[in-house]
Formats: C-alpha cells, structure tokens, sequence
C-alpha cells in the first residue's frame, strides 16, 4: 500500500406516382367512406378504418396526429410497402410530402437541373442561406455530372454563371474549379469524394437537402426509425446494468437487464508478485494487462480469451519500489517508475529496457505520454515535471508542487497535473503555460485522477475515500464546461467515508464508459453507474486494501485489480466463472 502522504497522496417516386390523384376510396356501393367504414384494399380484403381525429396523439397528448402518419407513411414507403402507403394517404386525407416536394424530388431524381433549381423556390427553408446552400448542393450535382459526361464547356459555365455568384463555401467553390483539371470519371470521383449518379450520388443530394429544407416539408430519411432507435438508446442507457455491445433489444417491451452483464466474479487470481502490487493497467489494445509492485519488478501479462490472462514478461531494472505504469498511445512500449528516482520505458514486445532516465531528484511518482508515443511526462516529489523524449533528452521543465498523478489530452496539447495543491492544474504541451482558469479545485486532497475516453470528464479520487466526475467542457475546442466552478457533476461514495490512508486508484470502463470502477481500503471493488452515481456491487476477493483497478477498454466483460495482499484478480460476469 502507498501512504497519500509520501506515495500518491424517401423514396424515389416516379413520374406515375406523382400523378397519383388523391380520392377517397370508394365500397362497392360507391358511397362516400366514414371513420369507421369498411373498404377494400385492391386484394378484397376488408380493412376497418378508425382513423382518430383527435389533434394530438398518446397518453400524453405529445404526438402530433398528422405528423404521426406522415411518419407511417415514409416508414411504409422505405419499407417498400408502396400500396399501403398510398391507401393511407388516401384514407387519412395526408400527403407524406407535399406535391413541391414530390415534384423537386422527381426533378432531382430524373436529373433535371434547371427545373430542380426553379421548383427549390416552392420549398421552405429556416432563410435565404439555408435556401442558398441547397442551391449550391444541386448546382453542384449538375457540375460534377457534365464534366463526368465529358461537357466540360457546360460545366465551366455551370460553375461561373450558377456557382460562384452564391459566393457559398468558397473552399468547396475552388476545390470544384481544380476538378476541371480531372483526366476522367474515376478521377474525379476519387478527387471530390464522389461517387456519380449510377451509385447513388443524387440520393445522397436529397439526402443532404433533408438537412437544409424544413422537416415540414422534406421528412429527414427514415425519421421513425430514428425516433425508434432514440427510445431504445435512451432505455439503454436508464438500464443500470447494461454493458453489452449488441443486446437483445425488443419493441414490445421496455429493455431490462441484471447484474449478469457486469464482472462481478474472480476467473484468475494472479500470484506472480511477491510484495504489495500498487498499479495495474491494460493497454488501450486490450492485449495486454501490466502490473507494478512494492517487489521492484513488474510484471507484462498476454490477456487471452474468457477472462483469463498469460505472463509473459518480468521487468526487473528498478532497485526499489514501482509506484506507477503507463502504456504508450500505440502500445509498443510501457513506461514504468518509483523509488529508486528512475523512469524505464520497455518494449513490450520482448520485454528489453529500451531506456533508463534519471533526471529527478526525488521518486518518479507518475508519467503521462504524449500521442505521438515518442516523449512523454513525469512529475516527481522533487516539485518538478519534465518533458523528456524516449532517448532521455529533457526538452521542458515546470516547478510545481508534489506531483501526484499526471495525465495527456489525446491531441496532446494539455497535460492535467495532481499536485498536493488540492487541485488539478492543466498546462498548454506546446506554450508550457499553465491554464490558471481551467483548474478544478477540490476542498481535500486529491490522490489520483482518470480522464474518459471522450475527453469530456475527469475522474479524481480524493483522501475522504470519495470519488469526484467533473466536466472538462469541449475538448477539440479548448471550452470550458458550463458547470466550470460549480463542483464535481457526480459523487461516489462507498461503505466508509473517512480520511484514506492509502492512494486508490478508479477508472471508468464498461460499455460507453458507464460504469466507474474503484479499489478501497474497506477491501473491496466497488462499481457504481456512471450517470445516477447508484453503487452497483461492493465486490469481496482481496483480503487487504484495494489500490488499483483497470477495466479493459475492449472486453467489457473484465477487468483487473491490484491489492496488497500480493495478488491480482481478473474479474469476469458470472457466467464465464461457471464456464471454467
């Protein structure tokens, strides 16, 4: 165990369907049909008709009655039931698209490009650059299609007379104007991304006009199937349990699951170590689990299948304790460091120290890489961080307090520090300045910390035995999280809240990240919904402290955890216990 203190405190309608007049269906008597009356549907077969007329649809009264058929009858028409789509307009009176859409969408369709371009007046769009974009997007189909056919002459003037005065997306405009300089078809298809009107290129048109024109008039393509999918994800999601990548989702009933799908049972206890083993993670490949420990050596393991584990390397070049570990983005190497002052970094493949640093003065407490696996961090207890490459060349040095854990954006631009400070400092990589108004701020101490996958949130786990999720804000853009300054968006607490004697590592893992797991001196792993902050299971297999944990970032089904008790324990569901 490491004391905080010292360690690590649409369809396509032909030109007939456009014809198609809008009677009523008549029986055979030929009298006018009511709500409720029997018709027959061209199969004599009787249909009874009870169309509501109510405004508003469903217990709630939320579904807009015309709309909702609308829906159906797009959902009818992609399904390739065209009969029974154009009975139900008949029968309820509603067009699925208006006769302007119809007839652009046959325009589109049959190629007709001036009268496409005249009858986008008849649509309705949010304004005048919406209406300008989707005139740009049919323009554009009808110059690719002429130098396509080798019209060049037609083309240019397309693109000087039609294109250019919308001034729209003049980058799209000057990448159009090189395309003239395409030898034939194929090359133009490769240079510009598309792919002709034989594979689908005018689908894909209408396909983005959906997305200019009002949803009144042009439905978005297969909208009730994405209203579907939008309920089925958001019952995932409201199911504590779930964390599985295809389950057995059903429109006849609300999606449930149980604890089955989480680990919750151990399938290996691993025993290689001979002291206390304080960090354990897998590598972002999920090949490979790597262990550190108090015995100065760790420790590479081959993950194989069913929740089960190979050693494969014992990495022995440190002369005293291992405190940390951490896989290198492209997963060819391990970087591990501690008490003895030295930072090593390994192939993982063979097992070789590819390189030893020694540019600390005090223990190596953490280290972080940058994404082009070829520098990365450390932070130490000798109040510095440095940026070094693997061949041991310190290229920048910041003074901070007691460095505690350290960790590295994606794109590599900002690295998040732990210091004793009680606050997570971020830095810009390339400036080396630091981002004093991005800090999270915690009222205790902070031991260690876990960015997502998505770069969205940060983990921290704090010397109370509580864990803290904060939002980081947008990441691709350097945007600070509304909810900046307002404290941590969730909180997980366990059996014991007390002050921690020890660092105890968490994580999140699971599908979509849904879970956080954590180590805990109580003994136990504890698992808690990500989102509602529910503790989900206190899992008992370590007779002593609990101080690190890994969920493997591709086989939800296992993770790792690391305790003082000399072990390793690979968890699995239920089931995969059984199978063994």
């Amino acid at each position: 165990m490491q004391p905080v203190r010292s360690r690590k405190c649409s369809r396509d309608l032909s030109s007939a369907d456009v014809a198609v007049s809008r009677k009523r269906l008549k029986t055979d008597d030929s009298s006018d049909m009511e709500n409720g009356d029997v018709y027959t549907n061209g199969n004599c077969s009787p249909v009874v008709t009870q169309v509501s007329q109510s405004e508003f649809l469903g217990n709630k009264g939320m579904i807009n009655r015309k709309e909702y058929i609308r829906l159906l009858e797009q959902a009818l028409y992609g399904l390739g039931f065209r009969n029974a789509a154009k009975d139900l307009e008949v029968a309820s009176g509603i067009d699925c698209e208006p006769a302007e859409v119809r007839a652009f969408r046959h325009a589109v369709t049959e190629g007709s490009w001036d009268r496409a371009v005249k009858l986008l007046g008849d649509l309705t769009f949010s304004g005048e650059a919406a209406h300008k974009k989707a005139k740009f997007l049919v323009l554009t189909e009808k110059y690719l299609e002429a130098l396509a056919k080798g019209n060049t002459t037609k083309a240019v003037k397309c693109l000087r007379m039609e294109l250019a005065p919308l001034q729209v997306d003049t980058v799209q405009l000057h990448k159009l104007a090189n395309a003239v300089m395409c030898q034939d078809e194929e090359d133009l298809q490769k240079v510009m991304g598309w792919v002709g009107p034989e594979n689908g290129s005018r689908q894909n048109l209408l396909n983005h006009l959906q997305e200019v024109v009002s949803p009144d008039m042009m439905i978005p393509e297969a909208r009730l199937q994405s209203l579907v999918e939008q309920a089925l994800d958001r019952q995932l999601e409201r199911c504590l349990f779930h964390n599985v990548r295809k389950p057995m989702v059903s429109l006849l009933c609300d999606y449930q699951c149980g604890r089955e799908q989480i680990p919750s049972v151990v399938c290996q206890v691993l025993t290689d170590h001979t002291d206390e083993v304080w960090h354990v993670a897998f590598s972002h490949n999920g090949t490979m689990l790597a262990s550190a420990s108090k015995d100065h050596t760790a420790i590479i393991y081959q993950v194989q299948q069913q929740q089960h584990v190979v050693k494969q390397f014992t990495l022995t070049a440190h002369s005293a304790s291992i405190a940390y570990l951490a896989w290198s983005p492209d997963d060819t190497m391990l970087a591990t460091c501690g008490s003895d002052n030295v930072l090593c970094v390994w192939s993982s493949s063979t097992g070789e120290c590819l390189q030893q640093m020694s540019h600390h003065s005090k223990e190596v407490s953490s280290v972080a890489w940058l994404p082009d696996s070829k520098r990365l961090v450390t932070g130490s207890h000798d109040k510095f961080m440095m940026l070094a490459d693997i061949q041991g060349h310190v290229q920048r040095t910041w003074k901070a307090s007691h460095v505690h854990d350290l960790a590295i954006s994606k794109d590599g631009r900002l690295l998040f520090c732990v210091t004793s400070e009680k606050k997570v400092r971020i830095y810009n990589l390339e400036t080396g300045i630091e981002l004093t108004g991005l800090a999270i701020e915690e009222k205790c101490s902070i031991t260690s910390m876990f960015i997502s996958q998505d770069q969205r949130h940060l983990l921290l786990n704090l010397a109370q035995q509580r864990i803290h999720l904060h939002e980081l804000g947008d990441p691709s853009t350097n945007t600070p999280s509304p909810n900046a300054g307002m404290g941590p968006v969730q909180k997980y607490m366990g059996s014991q809240e007390q002050k921690g004697r020890f660092v105890v590592r968490s994580c999140l893992g699971g599908i979509n990240q849904a879970f956080v797991l954590s180590g805990s001196e109580d003994k136990k792993v504890h698992i808690w919904h990500r989102v509602s902050g529910d503790e989900l299971a206190a899992l008992e297999g370590h007779t002593q402290t609990v101080n690190s944990v890994s969920w493997n970032p591709v086989d939800h089904q296992m993770f790792a955890s690391a305790s003082d008790d000399k072990t390793i324990n690979i968890w699995g569901p239920a089931a995969a216990a059984k199978d063994d």
